[in-house]
C-alpha cells in the first residue's frame, strides 16, 4: 500500500475527517498527476497529504471505494 494511503488511514483512525480533495474524486482520472487531500483532526490541526502520478490515482480510488465521509 502506498505511503499516502497509509498516512490517510492513520489520520482517519484518529477520528480525523477529510475536508478537501483537489481535484475532486468524483471527477475524471484523466491526466491526474497530483492529488492533495486536506484532513482536519479533532485537535483542529489540518494535515495535507500529496500523492503523485500512479499513487495519486490509487489514493483517489481508495477514497472512492471506501466511501469516506467527505465534508
Amino acid at each position: 500500500m502506498s505511503e499516502s494511503i497509509l498516512k490517510l488511514k492513520e489520520l482517519l483512525d484518529k477520528d480525523c475527517k477529510i475536508e478537501k480533495i483537489y481535484p475532486s474524486v468524483l471527477g475524471s482520472d484523466a491526466e491526474i498527476n497530483i492529488v492533495t487531500v486536506e484532513v482536519r483532526c479533532p485537535d483542529k490541526n489540518i494535515h495535507k497529504i500529496r500523492a503523485y502520478r500512479e499513487e495519486a490515482t490509487n489514493l483517489r480510488e481508495f477514497i472512492r471505494t471506501k466511501n469516506l465521509d467527505i465534508k
